[in-house]
C-alpha cells in the first residue's frame, strides 16, 4: 500500500514535469490513467482498521491517484500542442503621414482608439487637434515640433531634435520609452521626396536628378548617424516614418545600414531591419500590391517604413523580443482614388470627398513583444 502510494506520487510529479515533451510523457498523459484508482477500492477496506498513520497514507495515496493522476487532472500548462506561450501586451507603434490634413480632435481620438497604440508618430501634422486632445486626455503625453506630432501613453525621455530640420535635408526627432524592462529608442523621420527632380529628368534635365540622389543620400546618412548616436544608451531602436522611397532604395538602405556583408570583419554597430521582413506572424505575401502605403500615378508604392534593430530580429544572439505583427492600414487609399465615397456614389448621392478628409498615406502599425521568447 505504501509502495503504491509512492508510485502514484512519482507518476503525478512526472505528468506535471514532463508534459508531452517525450514518449513517456505522452504515454502518461494519454494512456488509460482511469484504471489506476481501481486498486484503492481493495486497499482502502483492508487498511480501515489499521493504525492511524497507515490510514492517512492510504487516504493520501487515493487522493493523489484520483485527483493528481487520473483522467480528471489534465495539466494544460504542460500541454504544448503547437500553441505559443501567452505573452505580455505588445508595444504598438504607429507611423502615419497625415498629408497636412487638419484633423479635428474627435477624428484624431477616433484614430487613436482604433489603433490602440502606445506610441503614435505623425508627419506633416497640422492643426490644433493635438493640443485639444492632450488637454482632455491625462493618460496621453503629446509633443509637437514643426511637422512632427508625437502622442504617447508612455513617458518620453531624452527628447532630441536632429540638427537639420529643412525639408531638403530631412527631418527627425527621437526619444526613449521604457517597456518590458527595456529602454527603446524611437526615432521618427521624414526624408526629402525625389518627385520634383524625377519630373525634371523626364523633361530633359537629368542634372537635377543626379543632384537629388546625392543630396538625399547625404541627408539619409546624416540622419542615420544622428539616430544611432542617440541610441547608444538604449537596449533597442525603432526608426519609423516617411522615407519617400522604396525599401530597397539607396536612401532607405543607408538609414538601415544594410551595406554590411559576411566577409566584412565586423558587423555595424547598429543595423536596422524592415519590420515586414522580420515579422513572426504567418501572413500572405507582403508584395507592393498588398503592403503599399501610397498610390502615386496609379501605382502602389511602399515608402513609409518601420525599421527595427537586431534586438527585435528572431534568432539574433542579442534578441530581447520580436516583431509580432505589422499592419498596413491602406483600405482608404483605394477609396481615395475614386474621389467620392463608393456607397454614396452608387446610390446617386453626393458623398464626402475622401481626397479632402483622408491622407494619401497609409498608417503602419507594428506590434513588438519585449522580454519574451519567440513563438514555437
Amino acid at each position: 500500500m505504501v509502495g503504491y502510494t509512492l508510485v502514484m506520487l512519482a507518476v503525478a510529479a512526472a505528468i506535471v514535469a514532463i508534459g508531452d515533451a517525450n514518449a513517456p510523457g505522452m504515454l502518461l498523459l494519454f494512456g488509460p490513467r482511469w484504471l489506476l484508482p481501481w486498486p484503492w477500492l481493495l486497499l482502502l477496506p483492508l487498511v480501515w482498521r489499521a493504525r492511524w498513520w497507515v490510514r492517512g497514507v492510504a487516504v493520501t495515496g487515493a487522493l493523489v491517484t484520483l485527483l493528481g493522476v487520473a483522467l480528471w487532472n489534465v495539466p494544460r500548462s504542460a500541454l504544448r500542442l503547437g500553441i505559443p506561450d501567452p505573452v505580455e501586451p505588445s508595444l504598438r507603434v504607429v507611423t502615419w503621414n497625415t498629408d497636412g490634413r487638419d484633423l479635428g480632435p474627435d477624428q484624431l481620438a477616433g484614430y487613436l482608439a482604433r489603433w490602440d497604440a502606445h506610441v503614435v508618430l505623425l508627419q506633416d501634422c497640422r492643426g490644433d487637434a493635438l493640443t485639444a486632445l492632450a488637454r482632455g486626455r491625462r493618460d496621453l503625453a503629446a509633443y509637437r515640433d514643426g511637422e512632427f506630432c508625437v502622442i504617447s501613453r508612455l513617458p518620453a525621455r531624452r527628447l532630441a531634435i536632429a540638427p537639420s530640420q529643412s525639408r531638403r535635408d530631412g527631418r527627425a526627432i527621437g526619444f526613449d520609452v521604457a517597456w518590458g524592462g527595456r529602454t527603446v529608442r524611437v526615432v521618427t523621420v521624414h526624408l526629402p521626396s525625389p518627385r520634383d527632380e524625377l519630373g525634371a529628368a523626364r523633361n530633359g534635365d537629368p542634372s537635377k536628378l543626379a543632384f537629388s540622389v546625392a543630396q538625399r543620400s547625404a541627408a539619409s546618412l546624416r540622419l542615420s548617424e544622428w539616430a544611432l548616436a542617440g541610441a547608444r544608451q538604449a537596449d533597442a531602436i525603432i526608426v519609423a516614418g516617411d522615407f519617400n522611397d522604396e525599401p530597397n532604395a539607396v536612401t532607405t538602405q543607408i538609414v538601415a545600414d544594410t551595406s554590411w556583408k559576411r566577409e566584412d570583419r565586423g558587423q555595424r554597430d547598429c543595423m536596422l531591419f524592415n519590420a515586414l521582413d522580420v515579422e513572426q506572424r504567418l501572413v500572405p505575401a507582403r508584395g507592393r500590391d498588398v503592403a503599399f502605403t501610397i498610390v502615386h500615378a496609379g501605382e502602389p508604392e511602399r515608402i513609409d517604413h518601420v525599421l527595427v534593430s537586431e534586438e527585435f530580429v528572431p534568432h539574433s544572439r542579442h534578441a530581447v523580443g520580436y516583431v509580432e505583427r505589422v499592419e498596413v492600414l491602406n483600405d482608404h487609399l483605394v477609396e481615395r482614388r475614386r474621389g467620392r465615397a463608393p456607397l454614396a456614389a452608387a446610390a446617386g448621392q453626393d458623398g464626402p470627398d475622401l481626397g479632402r478628409i483622408l491622407s494619401d498615406h497609409a498608417a503602419v502599425c507594428v506590434s513588438i513583444v519585449l522580454g519574451q521568447s519567440l513563438p514555437r
